[in-house]
């Protein structure tokens, strides 16, 4: 038997309540007899005496008998009660808790985009609540909110309004306790019984100064939490003011089932938008890292967008720290969430090292801008090219690339040309009287440009050492095959060179040398051709386009529709297709080991100078050979290459790091020989030691962990190299989890609260949610001291009483 007391008993039995608390009152015993013995007594007891009384005093009425019979057992349950020592059990009741859930993930750093009308209400809201604090703060020592409507400050904001008029609210009717998502921890003040204005106030200061840190968001856990921490006296309710995005651990689903259990019902509080967030982000930039000056470099990056789709927006380039513009384009932003491809041409004026910047412009109402750069660093060179042309004979083609070429300054040419008499090479200073004969010879050239040359007179082992010369295994050399009507490729079947060609031999196809040639084409450059840089004519991909489309017609063509695996077609001809029905190539390229092998079908490049000159003839020639040197340059006098495994890191990922000496024997001796420095912007460098891979003694590896997110440079210090240090470049981003899906789960939400008998809120709504929380019950949480019934006076009394009572009655009735 238990229940609540009412007020005046309260006072008399001299208990002092609070406001909102009350008393419960239950009966213990300690009565020995179990119930069936009690109830055989109880049942005995009553008809012995009324048995008894029925037959006694038959003068008197069967109803006045039956009187004295009831108050002959009443005596007896009097003293049955006095055995058992009855004793009154009171405890203090209070209000119910009610649990409050604050959200303070990363993720709630987002800043949603919302109806005009809808952004105007939530824009005043937040500049009087932030106006209020202002003036509420004499030293207005910390920060009150920002202006952007992140989905913090409005949970900020809806529980410190109006000086905390939903809190106050809450701590009027219920037991508040405050929790943060990132730990499920209850706040300082995390037990509120009364509505103190005090304690109301500690908890908005407490709010103001918190910020949103959590990196993973664990709802379902967070919420179980909460219940688990107040499982002795279930809350009433618990509120939870979040985005709804669970990044790790059970869903909110699965803590909504333990609410509906445990009879806690879910108010939720659901802040931000579930359209995508606005964002944009460039990533995985990829950029050549030695470039000449004057050649077109092409910083190629990745660009996605959330928000902005079919909106043009400028990627410019710059310099790191300076203002100026070196180039720029403008994109147009393709569906949300899908990457694209964009390129940004750029030609280098100045010999150095740079390190250049890729940024999309940030636009209003961006997720962050710190995903909308990427930065590399590039050598750009002036040096001299060593390039050696070989021709049978002197074909147009021949004298136009040996005049454009002798006299570019960055190029130093020697030519061969086989069928001229030894006073041609006497006359001619960069002509040689005979092909390079020994390998050092060879060797020391960059580029060699075989036109069509006669194989008869290139020895077996000048043959040899031309494939070699391509097939280095460290510095490997750029050799470019121009097809001609005489020799080249169909004369070199068999040989050494053959293996390297990009083309198969077997099905090419000479024109008939004895019908004209009428019908022109132009070259037209594939979609990787274009992406490469030797084929950039123009400064941006527009302008190549056009000028491709305008050069003047080809006519001779070497037609070879079978390619090798790896060749790599840069220019077709678009009017003459093989049996495979794909247009047949014209200009192509292989990667042989660590050189590189270009295959032109036709010799009449020459035809581009009509009415331009050099322009876009040299160009491309000279754009061509330097790509092609690029591998042979970027090798000569590097000790040692320093890499790491990717390009960009999500926060938490590993970052391993290689370092390869070219020549082992030039590796430290000590197996941790090897440290590189990291380099992170506005921070202390740091040093790692590197040690040495168990299967190779010039490999050298390390493992860094848990880097904070930035953009990061490093470079090896020991040992000590001539010239550059080996470095690379690299980023950390923030994780997945909390920024890569951003959108606000409202049905998420929504379900857990319809599952619980709760209510889901926005932001325009949860003033209303105070009145919409159950009343609760009053929850016990103080025993008080228990009150003896069995030995107290008034019980005495009334014993003594009902048997004066049947006494006096008895001799009334003549039954003494």
């Amino acid at each position: 038997m238990n229940g609540a007391l009412p007020s005046w008993i309260e006072r008399l039995l001299g208990i002092d309540v609070g406001p909102g608390e009350g008393t419960v009152w239950s009966i213990e015993h300690s009565w020995p007899w179990p119930p069936w013995v009690s109830l055989l007594f109880v049942a005995a007891a009553v008809a012995f005496f009324v048995g008894i009384y029925l037959r006694e005093g038959r003068q008197a009425s069967r109803r006045y008998r039956l009187t004295l019979a009831a108050i002959r057992l009443s005596l007896v349950a009097i003293v049955l009660l006095m055995l058992a020592q009855l004793t009154l059990v009171l405890k203090r009741t209070g209000l119910p808790y009610v649990a409050v859930v604050v959200d303070d993930t990363l993720s709630m750093t987002v800043v949603d985009h919302y109806e005009p009308e809808v952004l105007e209400e939530l824009q005043s809201r937040v500049a009087e609540n932030q106006d209020a604090d202002k003036s509420a703060s004499e030293d207005n020592s910390h920060d009150n909110g920002s202006d952007e409507l992140s989905r913090w400050v409005l949970a900020r904001t809806l529980l410190t309004e109006e000086d905390g008029k939903m809190l106050s609210a809450l701590a009027d009717d219920y037991k508040l306790r405050l929790y943060y998502l990132s730990g499920a921890r209850p706040s300082g003040l995390a037990d509120m019984r009364t509505s103190g204005n005090a304690d109301v106030a500690q908890l908005i200061e407490e709010l103001r100064a918190t910020e949103p840190t959590g990196e993973q968001t664990r709802l379902g856990e967070g919420v179980r939490r909460v219940i688990d921490d107040l499982r002795g006296s279930a809350p009433a309710a618990v509120v939870l003011l979040s985005d709804g995005i669970n990044t790790e651990g059970p869903p909110l689903a699965d803590a909504a089932n333990l609410a509906r259990r445990r009879g806690v019902p879910l108010f939720i509080v659901g802040l931000g938008s579930d359209r995508p967030v606005r964002d944009l982000k460039l990533s995985d930039l990829l950029v050549d890292p030695l470039v000449f000056v004057d050649d077109v470099v092409n910083f190629q990056a990745k660009l996605s967008g959330n928000g902005f789709a079919g909106k043009k927006v400028r990627l410019v380039l710059r310099e790191e720290n300076k203002p100026r513009e070196l180039a720029s384009l403008e994109v147009t932003i393709g569906p949300d969430g899908q990457p694209q491809t964009v390129r940004l041409p750029y030609r280098p004026t100045e010999v150095g090292q740079f390190r250049y910047v890729l940024e999309v412009e940030p636009q209003d109402g961006e997720l962050q801008a710190e995903n909308n750069r990427q930065t590399r660093e590039v050598e750009v060179r002036k040096e001299k090219i060593r390039v050696l042309l070989v021709q049978a004979y002197p074909s147009y083609e021949f004298r136009y690339l040996k005049a454009m070429l002798g006299r570019d300054e960055t190029v130093e040419l020697n030519t061969v040309l086989q069928d001229a008499d030894l006073r041609y090479a006497e006359q001619d200073s960069a002509a040689l009287r005979v092909f390079p004969v020994r390998r050092d010879e060879l060797f020391r050239y960059d580029v060699i440009i075989l036109g069509d040359a006669n194989p008869a007179m290139l020895s077996p082992s000048g043959m040899q050492n031309l494939a070699d010369f391509v097939d280095q295994p460290e510095k490997g050399g750029a050799l470019v095959l121009i097809a001609g009507p005489e020799f080249m490729p169909g004369a070199f079947r068999d040989t050494p060179l053959e293996r390297l060609m990009p083309v198969e031999l077997r099905s090419a196809r000479y024109p008939d040398a004895d019908q004209p040639i009428t019908a022109g084409f132009r070259v037209e450059p594939t979609e990787l051709g274009l992406a490469s840089p030797p084929m950039q004519l123009g400064d941006t991909l527009a302008e190549t386009r056009k000028i491709w489309q305008q050069l003047p017609e080809l006519y001779w063509l070497l037609e070879v529709p079978d390619l090798r695996p790896a060749a790599r077609v840069l220019a077709v001809d678009p009017t003459r297709h093989g049996p495979d029905g794909r247009p047949l190539p014209v200009i192509a390229l292989q990667y042989v080991g660590a050189g590189k092998v270009l295959f032109h079908a036709t010799d009449e490049t020459w035809r581009w100078r009509r009415r331009v000159g050099d322009v876009f003839f040299a160009r491309y020639w000279v754009q061509m050979i330097r790509y092609l040197s690029r591998s042979k340059l970027s090798g000569q006098g590097d000790v040692a290459a320093l890499t790491s495994d990717r390009v960009e890191y999500i926060q938490g990922d590993p970052v391993r790091f290689r370092v390869r000496f070219a020549d082992e024997r030039r590796a430290p001796e000590a197996d941790d020989g090897v440290s590189i420095v990291l380099q992170r912007k506005g921070q202390t460098n740091r040093q790692v030691r590197l040690h040495r891979a168990a299967t190779e003694r010039g490999l050298f590896e390390g493992v860094l962990n848990q880097l904070p997110r930035g953009s990061y440079h490093a470079w090896v210090a020991i040992p000590a190299m001539g010239g550059k240090a080996p470095a690379v470049d690299f980023s950390v981003v923030a994780p997945p989890g909390e920024f890569e899906h951003t959108q606000t789960e409202t049905a998420v939400m929504q379900r857990a609260a319809e599952l619980t008998n709760g209510r889901y809120y926005t932001m325009e709504t949860a003033r209303r949610l105070p009145k919409d929380l159950p009343p609760g019950h009053q929850v016990p949480f103080e025993s008080l001291p228990s009150k003896p019934l069995w030995n107290r006076w008034p019980l005495v009394l009334l014993f003594l009483g009902l048997l004066i009572g049947e006494w006096l009655l008895r001799k009334w009735g003549g039954m003494v």
